[in-house]
């Protein structure tokens, strides 16, 4: 009985904390700072703060992660000269975008061009890749632009040109990006051109001095304490009118991986020191060194867990059975959650659950979201800890009582009363009766006719 009182109590407990609000591994800003904000675990792909995930925004210069894997993925040798086309140069004039300076009929390899393009987040440069992959035809790359983002599962995605500048028709959402990116980090020369901070450019048959790049992703700027991160190894800039102030990046230490995507961010002086900061970069290092310092990858759930019990009949030895995770399972939490603080909510009331033994040790009694502060970490089956034989003589007795109450035995029953055992009253009791008080009466008759017949 008391194991019975402790289920439900345990059981109101686990769905009343479904109702406290609070946050396992997702982090929500004190200001909003920019329009998206998205970050994900790259070890779990849990998701550690998400602000506008799916909305459709201008991506600006992160476009240039797709230009330059499509051009790593569709050259074979990336010391290849280009000579520059004039076209791809002329098709910037008056754009007043970011360039690395690059003139018509200078040769520079693919591998320079890459450069430019991934750390100077030159326009030219895209241009220039677009034509050369697309086989002399900027569209043709668009193209293959648009069935990249669709192989990878992008549905919020279209293209419209290499570079990122505003377009109606070239839109992505934070959730593709990360789909892209992820994609894109698994090739070596793409995250080592997307890590590099500086970079040059020897001379070249249009230049006879060297040229240096700086990456404009100011996380990766140790000269600019405000922004700079120990923990990014990566990431891509953008900057338009319609995108505002925009990076994506990928940050590791200590075994853990995250990629953080701040889109539309504002540019302003927050800290009052007379300089605008920008604040894509600013939220991505504050999401980063939080993550770091208040995440951990835990157990949440263990086999050996008390998680409840539920009631089971017909059993000598027990009237309920004891339940506990399936399997171990592991998550990233905040520092302090493991499988000892964790609650589990199961998706049906254990005290409405009734077992027939036998029950064995595994046998999968119901499903559980595992909650910490009210928030659901995962989901696992619960499991019978132990098993519950089956007694025989409570189970004939239960056959026989279940047969007694089931419709057929009462349709058997009703029938026996109301056709059978009337039959066999008129059959047997009421017919024989009725034919001996007939020939009874003949009798009477035939002495009555004789006694006339004699007088």
């Amino acid at each position: 009985m008391k194991k019975r009182i402790f289920s439900l109590i345990f059981s109101i407990l686990l769905l009343f904390s479904c109702a406290v609000p609070g946050f396992a591994a997702l982090y929500t800003p004190e200001t909003q700072e920019a329009d998206v904000i998205y970050m994900v675990s790259l070890d779990n792909g849990a998701v550690i703060c998400d602000i506008n995930s799916e909305k459709q925004v201008a991506p600006a210069s992160m476009t240039k992660i797709v230009t330059a894997i499509l051009t790593i993925e569709n050259c074979t040798n990336f010391d290849q000269v280009v000579t520059v086309p004039e076209y791809c140069i002329r098709l910037l004039d008056g754009t007043n975008s970011s360039t690395a300076g690059i003139i018509p009929g200078e040769e520079l390899t693919v591998r320079q061009l890459l450069y430019c393009l991934m750390v100077q987040s030159a326009n030219d440069a895209a241009n220039i890749l677009a034509d050369f992959i697309g086989g002399g035809d900027i569209d043709t790359f668009i193209e293959m632009m648009n069935a990249f983002a669709s192989e990878r599962g992008c549905t919020g995605t279209h293209f419209a040109n290499a570079h990122g500048l505003d377009n109606d028709k070239h839109y992505t959402t934070a959730q593709d990006l990360v789909k892209m990116y992820t994609y894109c980090l698994q090739n070596s020369l793409f995250a080592e051109i997307a890590g590099t901070f500086t970079t040059e450019i020897p001379p070249t048959n249009k230049y006879d001095y060297t040229r240096y790049l700086r990456n404009t992703n100011s996380l990766l700027n140790p000269g600019i304490p405000d922004y700079y991160c120990e923990y990014v190894k990566t990431g891509k800039t953008g900057t338009t009118d319609a995108a505002g102030h925009c990076v994506i990046s990928s940050a590791s230490s200590d075994g853990y991986n995250y990629l953080c995507i701040v889109m539309n961010a504002k540019f302003y002086d927050v800290d009052e020191d007379g300089v605008d900061e920008n604040m894509a970069f600013v939220e991505s290092k504050k999401l980063y060194e939080w993550a770091f310092r208040n995440l951990r990858i835990q157990e949440v759930a263990n086999p050996s867990t008390y998680v409840g019990e539920v009631a089971v009949r017909l059993s000598k030895e027990y009237d309920y059975v004891s339940l506990a995770p399936e399997t171990s399972i592991t998550a990233l939490v905040p520092v302090g959650v493991n499988a000892e603080n964790v609650l589990y909510v199961p998706y049906e009331d254990l005290t409405k659950i009734v077992l027939d033994a036998p029950v064995c040790k595994g046998d999968v009694i119901c499903r559980a979201a595992i909650t910490y502060a009210g928030e659901t970490i995962d989901e696992v089956n619960l499991v019978a800890m132990f098993d519950v034989k089956r007694s025989t003589v409570k189970y004939i007795g239960d056959l026989l009582l279940r047969t007694v109450k089931s419709w057929p035995f009462l349709v058997l029953l009703g029938v026996i009363f109301f056709v059978v055992l009337p039959g066999f009253i008129i059959l047997f009791i009421v017919a024989p009766a009725r034919r001996r008080k007939k020939k009874n009466t003949v009798r009477m008759v035939s002495v009555k006719d004789m006694d006339k017949k004699e007088k």
